[in-house]
């Protein structure tokens, strides 16, 4: 396959651990397929090799930018990120249209499913939404961290609870004695 020929990786080592980056070449520009996030008792290294196999560590300047980006917006800075490095023909329509409606959520806000679906035209597919967040490719660059239960209470991310909730309260999200985001922080 062409797409295995020219596909590489490169790691970002963070507080929360390393976060894998699987990238391929398109007229000699990097292109963003995977974002992996660290998981608990494994190594990101070896779940990016075990998600495509046969791919290599490599460096490019456009990745190390971006590996920089990241970086620092897991330190808890403010970092504006683009959907421009990232190829997308790896999701459906429907999955893109969620994923570019996710990057309109502002840092120190979260949305809900069910408002995410509304604003896809979708009114009544809370759980469709849910589903293509749960496949979002590109953590961290597209925010799925930002969107949680309509009552408040964070669920899903592909680098858990902790960090998902490490990741609002960075960005300035306050939480009651119950763990749930407090009303005036919805968009």
């Amino acid at each position: 396959m062409e797409l295995m020929k020219s596909l590489y990786y490169s790691l970002i080592t963070t507080a929360f651990g390393d976060v894998g980056i699987a990238w391929r070449h398109k007229d000699d520009t990097p292109f963003v397929v995977r974002i992996v996030l660290p998981r608990e008792n494994e190594k990101t290294d070896n779940v990016v090799r075990q998600s495509f196999p046969g791919l290599m560590k490599r460096s490019h300047h456009s990745v190390e930018q971006l590996c920089v980006k990241i970086q620092k917006f897991l330190e808890g800075q403010e970092i504006n990120f683009s959907a421009e490095m990232l190829d997308m023909s790896v999701c459906g329509e429907f999955q893109r249209t969620v994923l570019y409606q996710s990057m309109l959520i502002p840092r120190g806000k979260i949305s809900v499913y069910g408002h995410l679906a509304k604003r896809v035209g979708r009114q009544n597919s809370a759980r469709a939404v849910g589903m293509a967040l749960a496949k979002n490719p590109f953590p961290l660059i597209i925010p799925c961290h930002r969107i949680i239960r309509a009552d408040g209470d964070l669920c899903g991310f592909g680098g858990g609870l902790k960090m998902k909730k490490a990741l609002l309260s960075m960005e300035g999200v306050k939480f009651d004695s119950r763990g749930r985001v407090l009303q005036k922080f919805f968009w």
